[in-house]
């Protein structure tokens, strides 16, 4: 026995003196070779096998000193088994730190304790080996002082991955995120830009990691860069390692975040490259900065609200305030969180009672540029949730504030050249404290601002250079021609009233913004389009989204027999093959209408050709009636009597309940169908669901349009 243990020793002794002489080479070395920083790579696998073996190697340990039957052997080989992979493995771990970019403090720690583990596990085998009453006495206590130190380099490990608070995380007593509801709220760095950091980039560039020599937790870390020098250059992104180095090849061994990790989004990445060039700031709100429209809504996704179960509004609530003038938007899609405005400039007090029923619902309220007065403000006292409200250009008083002093949750004020004054102001601010708040051209001089500000540690914009309120949203553009459907091609011409404006679109489905295709001249469309235009000019707000759906027709079609006729009161079938769509209104004079029973046409195309598509453009209105089809079916034929067979048929799905009035269209694909006779049958539901008020009586069905492409 002591024979092979003088071998194995030897061995061991030969393999620990082989790899100092390694390690002193390596440490002198002007460049570390490839070949060891890849075996460093295999330390975090490695580490598993000692910690693994010791634990069950205790845990056999002590079930054997219990149960008087100790497996000596199977101990002895066991650490004999531990001591080689944890040597190895600080072996591996000291070729991986020569990668560079750790803390050194923490890695001093996690280096000393895990050769310090490595040593007592060889000493623990040592022992078992030699079998000494001397030497089982201290066993135990010596192997439990291991498992100390193992767990000790195993935290330190952790903290160089990642991050010194990795193990607490959970356990820590978190600081309650600040509820930010309206974006002009939003901090640049602190709300948006360090989120981003911290999500992708802070694990390996914090205090204890520093890959490259860079660390991003925090401003002053930022500004004093890395082993490259600046990680920014303010104003110039693409002077920036910072940016530049996200854009890299994700296969290139400087990219950011490495591969394997989570990438930035293509939005974080627009976030990024815009606050490096509008001055990278620290400490500037939102508002301060060079605003456009994709980064508002970009920042949207950067809204943190209040825990705050609120229920969602009914649609016909929804629909009643809107049929009065009202736009609405959810805040976030699919969330209870409304965005109103009232888009009229005559308003009276039934229509702002109106918003009573969304009372729970209402985060943010524009009344600008309305006749609202004083008597009409009541209902505001109810919105117990709303954080913003625009009041600009309005005829309310210090009266309405008193309607507004209990609304605890406020956050932006907007009395722009209003008839409130500094007493009523002051007043407000003794019982609540929006953080922003727009007094420029009232009652409100500029010293009681500056006062107000101090004494309630707000926000007070009283003049035209400090604030938003000097603006007006751009009327939207006209766009020409109407007609949406088009043969072989068309020319759209886009025009707007306001002198100087730019006209920005996009032919892809995306929203425009001021980096968008500057509009100069005509233009041409040979295939179907989303066409989006909007008005911009500098001083202004950007003009509502215009936007037409621009669809090529294979064919134009002539020659049409229909089984039964339109009612009466919504006749001629002609207007199905028009190429013209009707509006929302049914009664717009461009729709057919079938009352209880089905539209059934057979088109002669004059001759065999190939149809790759048939459409039907339908109107839903379940308030009045008017119900998608229940399924599109299409047969065809080369003979105008016999021989039809089905090709097709599209089932289409019901509402559940009220909705808003809205066109869609229903595409049944017949890929390269070859037939001159084709019958197409749009099913009516016949009667009105269970659910609806008129539960049993015949359905309408609307259609403008039936083509084929």
């Amino acid at each position: 026995m002591k024979q092979v243990l003088r071998k194995y020793s030897a061995v061991l002794v030969l393999f620990i003196v082989l790899t100092g002489v390694l390690l002193i080479s390596l440490s002198s070395a002007a460049e570390i070779p490839k070949i060891v920083l890849f075996f460093g790579r295999f330390h975090p696998l490695l580490l598993h096998l000692p910690i693994g073996a010791l634990l069950l190697t205790f845990f056999i340990d002590i079930i054997g000193r219990i149960k008087k039957d100790y497996p000596l052997l199977m101990i002895k080989w066991a650490l004999g088994f531990s001591s080689f992979f944890a040597i190895l493995t600080c072996i591996l771990g000291y070729f991986l730190s020569l990668e560079g970019g750790y803390g050194n403090d923490v890695l001093e720690v996690h280096f000393w304790t895990g050769i310090l583990t490595a040593v007592l596990t060889l000493l623990l085998f040592l022992m078992v080996s030699l079998k000494s009453d001397k030497t089982n006495k201290w066993f135990l206590p010596l192997f439990v002082l291991t498992l100390v130190s193992i767990s000790v380099a195993g935290h330190y490990g952790s903290v160089l991955t990642h991050g010194e608070n990795f193990l607490t995380e959970y356990v820590e007593t978190s600081e309650k995120e600040r509820i930010i509801e309206v974006v002009d709220s939003l901090k640049i760095y602190d709300d948006v830009i360090n989120k981003i950091l911290d999500d992708k980039c802070v694990q390996c560039h914090n205090s204890t990691k520093k890959k490259g020599g860079l660390s991003l937790i925090s401003k002053e870390a930022i500004l004093k860069g890395g082993e490259n020098g600046a990680a920014l250059h303010v104003g110039n992104s693409n002077e920036s390692l910072l940016y530049e180095q996200l854009l890299l090849p994700i296969s290139h061994e400087n990219h950011m975040p490495p591969e394997g990790k989570p990438q930035l989004t293509k939005d974080e990445l627009w976030l990024i490259k815009y606050w490096i060039d509008n001055g990278a700031k620290f400490d500037n709100y939102v508002n301060s900065e060079t605003r456009n429209d994709t980064l508002d809504k970009l920042l949207k996704n950067y809204l943190v609200f209040d825990k705050i179960i609120i229920p969602k509004a009914s649609k016909n609530d929804i629909v009643k305030v809107k049929e009065i003038g009202y736009m609405v938007n959810e805040m976030v899609p699919g969330e209870a969180e409304l965005s109103i405005k009232f888009t009229k400039k005559a308003i009276t007090k039934n229509d702002v009672d109106m918003l009573s029923k969304l009372k729970e619902q209402i985060i943010e309220l524009d009344f600008s540029n309305t006749s609202l007065t004083d008597q009409m403000t009541g209902v505001l006292k109810r919105l117990e949730n709303l954080k913003m409200l625009r009041l600009d250009n309005t005829k309310i008083s210090d009266k309405t504030l008193q309607n507004i002093k209990d609304l605890k949750r406020l956050e932006v004020l907007n009395l722009f050249n209003t008839g409130v004054t500094g007493v009523g102001l002051e007043t407000l601010l003794k019982s609540i404290t929006p953080s922003q708040i727009y007094t420029w051209k009232t009652a409100i001089e500029f010293e009681m601002a500056e006062r107000l500000k101090k004494d309630y540690g707000i926000q007070i914009h009283n003049g035209i250079a400090r604030g938003f309120v000097e603006k007006t949203k751009l009327e939207a553009p006209k766009l020409t021609p109407e007609n949406t459907l088009f043969i072989d091609s068309l020319l759209l011409s886009v025009k707007t009233n306001t002198k100087n404006a730019e006209l920005r679109y996009t032919l892809n489905g995306e929203i425009p913004d001021s980096t968008s295709a500057l509009y100069t001249d005509a233009l041409h469309v040979e295939e179907s389009k989303t066409f989006m235009v909007r008005a911009f000019k500098k001083g202004w707000f950007p003009s509502d989204v215009l936007k037409r759906d621009y669809f090529k027709v294979k064919y134009q079609v002539d020659n049409f027999t229909i089984e039964k006729k339109p009612e009466k009161r919504y006749p001629n079938a002609n207007k199905l093959f028009d190429l013209e769509v009707g509006n929302l209104s049914f009664k717009d004079g461009k729709w057919t209408g079938y009352l209880g029973y089905d539209l059934s046409t057979t088109i002669n195309l004059g001759a065999v050709k190939a149809v790759d598509s048939i459409s039907v453009n339908s109107l839903g209105n379940t308030k009045d009636w008017i119900l998608f089809p229940n399924k599109l079916k299409v047969y065809a034929s080369n003979n105008a009597h016999t021989g039809f067979k089905k090709i097709g048929e599209l089932k289409i799905n019901q509402a559940k309940g009220y909705e808003d009035p809205q066109i869609k269209r229903f595409t049944l694909q017949t890929t390269n169908t070859q037939a001159q006779y084709f019958k197409i049958i749009i099913e009516n539901p016949k009667v009105l669901p269970k659910w609806h008020e008129g539960a049993g009586q015949a359905s309408w069905i609307f259609v403008d349009e039936i083509f084929l492409w």
